[in-house]
Formats: structure tokens, C-alpha cells, sequence
């Protein structure tokens, strides 16, 4: 049955009773430098109209993410003014698709992960959308000289993974990453290529660079039961469907916000906004790089949770070709000597038969460094890959589309992680409102971080804080 938005913002109140809410005192807000931009010395930015009653609002939504538009949706719905302010000329933040090559192409989101209980399920019934549950066992398997792995030799790696997994944490340390410890209990972990294999896809893709992540809680954060299923026609009709309604105000980005005696101003160019609360739902790095300046500063603690929960990047590319040449499964598997770069390809074909396509990724360092790029360098690396496993005369792609996250000035990654700094109150920190502000987005789910329904609760919570008040 198709729920109704009514039926789906009636979430479970007893989600907000478990979360841990720390009081950090006073109203403030964030201070961080703004300087994305040069500034003339000499010259005076002009001052900000003041807002009006068309810029007076109950509510202001920065973002309009899936977060954001959660919030301002529970908001709406709940009969309060609500404006959201987004960068860019869209909804959704980082669940974006590309149609451009007929084949939808989510360069964010791709997975519901886990459905039992999931409000994202839900959302996407709602939304219309299709999902499609892919075997992950379901793969043809190279390594590097195109020799293919035989099923044994797969399952028995992953076994090898799943107990580094469960046992690696007591070795950990606080102030070690993953990538010390492991080095330093199985200094030839990686000379098994397909270990290395799932070291880079089911860990470093999930959280982050292992140089990076703590080795004591890279487990840390609660799933959703069920499968994990993947929107076959666009993930970003969850967004549209949220933001159907709403007041979005889009290329609006902002640059200051200020508490006040009377409210909390938002500035964007040479225009105020004025509201009673204000939901920030900006992604970490965005925080993180100071682009929006807050007077007066934020409490030192949420400042050092700022700085302290990782915030990783992970890159997407589809490729599409004429014909399909790979093998009638799920998912390809490639075990170079360089891991966390084109080394798993999800067959477009399962989702969207007759598409010819590939998606693969690149993580961490990885994806940093394929920003830097060109689009023939890229095609190059994945033929490189492609050729080793079905031979030297398999043609290059017609047309390849990419995401760049961690240049993106509105995202500077793609989702928080446990780095070896990050402390699990962190998140709790980055949940609390402080006076009239309130944060959301998935790195401030302590349970759900980095995930699309983390980011879609914490609107909902941030909503509620609002609203109970």
C-alpha cells in the first residue's frame, strides 16, 4: 500500500527517546572563517538588506539535502514558515542522477541499505520509485593478469575479511588507524590481492582511508535488517517527492548566520533572512572547510566534533558501450596490485536491461586523486582494467559520466566516518541544538551515520526539537 506523507512523518516517537542529547549551554552559533572567496581589502561588501515580512519565516532550512528536506517537510506539514536555502540549482544534495545517457546514473546514493524498518523504504514506495536486490555473491572474479578466481577462492578470502573484521578491534588502539594495526598483526595481509579486494570494497568504500580510520571503532554505528536493494530509475525522486510543496529558494548560498535578540539573520549575497530557528543541514565538509561564518562562535566542544569525525570520499563513474561484453552476473571483481580504484563494477545491465553499462568507484585517496583527472585519464585507467580481464580487443566506452564530491564547494566529500580522532560522543555533540540552531545531516546520527535514512531521521529530529519546544 502507498503510504501517505501524513503516514510517513509519523515516525517512532521512542527513535528520539534513545538518542543521547547533550545541553552545550547558551545560544550560539559556529564561527569559522568563510574565505572561499578573494576579498578586495579596499573594498566594503555591501550590507545585507534587512529581512521583511517576505523574508521573515517560523523556520529556515539551510540545505536541501535529504536531511534538510526531511525537516522542513515535517515542518510544513506541522503548519509552520518554512524557507529552505540551497546552493545549488537543485534538491537532494549528494542523491543526484544523471539521465543525460538515458541510463540513470546516481552519482550519491544508490542503496537503500537494509529495508526492515527503514524510513527510506517507505519513502521510496511513496516516491514511486523501483528497487532491485543484487546478489553479492553473484560476481565473475579477476585478478590482476586476468586469471579468474575460482567461487572457493572468493568465499574463502571474505571469510578471511569477516574475521579481521570481528577480531581486529582487540588489537585496536585509540590513537592507531586500522591500516597501522593490521599492518602490524598481519604484515602480509595484502599480498593476497583478493583480501585486499575486500579490505578496499567492503571497508574503505563503507568508511574511509585505513591510514584514517580508527582501529578501535570502524564497527561502530547500528544497521537497518533486511537486504540492501538499489533504486533502479533515480534515487533522486525521493528527494523530489519530499521537496514537493516546500518553499526552495535555489542558488542561494549562504554565507553568514547570525543569533540575535530577536531570532537568528541568514545571509545570503546581499539579502537577510529572518526566523525564530534555523535547521543547518550542510554536509560535514562543508563545516569543516568554514564555508558559512555563524556569529557568535559555536562552543568549543561542537567546533572539536567538527573537526574530529572523519569525513571520507568516494567517487562514481558509468561507462556505456554500444554492446555488453562482461559476464551475465551482478557485480565484476578486479584485483590490481593498486587497490580502492576500479576494482568492483556493478553491472548496469541488472538493473536496467539492455543499458550496456558499468558503474565502478574509487575511494579515499583514490577518489581524490581521479578528481585531478581528465575524462580520457579515467577511461584509460578502467580499460586498462576491463582489458586485463576479457582481453585486449574490447572497445572503449561511447560515453562515461563521473561525480566529483571532494571538490564540489557544497559537499567536500561524501560521508563521516569513524576516524582514529573521532570519539562516538562526537556525534552526539554534532546532534544538539544550540539556542535557536539546530543540526542535521547523516554525520549527526550517532546510530546511522553515513547513510541516507541517518540523514532523513536527524531531519526528522531536528524537526521535532522545533516542534516539542
Amino acid at each position: 500500500m502507498m503510504l501517505s506523507r501524513m503516514q510517513l512523518d509519523a515516525t517512532d516517537p521512542t527513535r528520539l527517546s534513545r538518542r543521547r542529547v547533550l545541553l552545550l549551554g547558551a545560544a550560539g552559533a559556529v564561527a569559522a572563517a568563510a574565505g572561499c572567496t578573494d576579498v578586495d581589502d579596499d573594498r566594503s561588501p555591501a550590507a545585507p538588506t534587512p529581512a521583511d515580512g517576505d523574508n521573515a519565516f517560523d523556520v529556515i532550512v539551510v540545505g536541501a539535502g535529504m536531511a534538510g528536506l526531511a525537516a522542513a517537510r515535517a515542518l510544513a506539514d506541522a503548519g509552520r514558515r518554512v524557507v529552505v536555502l540551497e546552493a545549488t540549482s537543485r534538491v537532494g544534495g549528494r542523491v543526484r542522477t544523471d539521465r543525460s545517457l538515458g541510463v540513470p546514473f546516481d552519482l550519491g546514493a544508490s542503496w537503500i541499505h537494509g529495508t526492515e524498518g527503514n524510513p527510506v523504504t517507505d519513502l521510496a514506495a511513496a516516491a514511486g520509485a523501483t528497487t532491485v536486490e543484487l546478489d553479492f555473491a553473484n560476481v565473475a572474479a579477476f585478478d590482476e593478469g586476468g586469471e579468474r578466481w575460482s567461487q572457493d577462492e572468493f568465499e574463502a578470502a571474505e571469510e578471511a575479511f569477516d574475521e579481521l573484521v570481528d577480531t581486529l578491534a582487540d588489537e585496536g588502539d585509540d590513537g592507531a588507524s586500522f591500516g597501522e594495526v593490521l599492518a602490524a598483526v598481519d604484515p602480509g595481509w595484502f599480498d593476497d590481492r583478493l583480501r585486499g579486494f575486500f579490505t578496499s570494497t567492503y571497508l574503505t568504500f563503507d568508511t574511509g582511508g585505513l591510514d584514517e580510520l580508527s582501529s578501535t571503532r570502524y564497527d561502530e554505528g547500528e544497521v537497518m535488517d533486511g537486504p540492501e536493494v538499489v533504486i533502479t530509475d533515480g534515487y533522486d525522486a525521493l528527494a523530489t517527492y519530499l521537496a514537493d510543496g516546500l518553499d526552495v529558494r535555489f542558488d542561494h548560498p549562504v554565507t553568514l548566520i547570525a543569533v540575535t535578540d530577536a531570532g537568528v539573520d541568514v545571509v545570503v549575497g546581499d539579502r537577510r533572512f529572518g526566523a525564530a530557528d534555523v535547521v543547518v543541514a550542510v554536509p560535514l565538509g562543508v563545516m569543516q572547510a568554514g564555508a558559512i561564518t555563524f556569529e557568535p562562535s559555536l562552543p568549543d566542544e561542537l567546533l572539536d566534533a567538527v573537526g574530529s569525525v572523519g569525513f571520507s570520499a568516494v567517487d562514481k563513474f558509468l561507462f556505456v558501450w554500444d554492446d555488453t561484453f562482461w559476464d551475465d552476473v551482478d557485480f565484476l571483481v578486479y584485483t590490481p596490485t593498486r587497490r580502492d580504484v576500479f576494482n568492483w563494477f556493478l553491472n548496469v545491465d541488472m538493473l536496467r536491461p539492455g543499458a550496456h553499462a558499468l558503474m565502478t568507484f574509487a575511494y579515499a585517496d583514490e577518489a581524490r586523486a581521479s578528481e585531478a583527472m581528465s575524462d580520457d585519464e579515467i577511461v584509460e585507467l578502467a580499460m586498462s582494467h576491463l582489458r586485463d580481464m576479457y582481453g585486449a580487443d574490447i572497445p572503449p566506452p561511447v560515453a562515461m559520466r563521473r561525480s566529483a564530491w571532494a571538490t564540489d564547494p557544497y559537499t567536500l566529500g561524501a560521508y563521516s566516518f569513524t576516524s582514529v580522532d573521532t570519539r562516538m560522543e562526537h556525534f552526539d555533540v554534532l546532534a544538539a541544538p544550540v539556542g535557536p540552531l539546530h543540526f542535521a545531516g547523516e554525520h549527526t546520527d550517532r546510530a546511522f551515520f553515513s547513510t541516507v535514512h541517518g540523514a532523513y531521521l536527524s531531519g526528522k529530529r531536528a524537526a521535532a526539537e522545533i516542534l516539542d519546544a
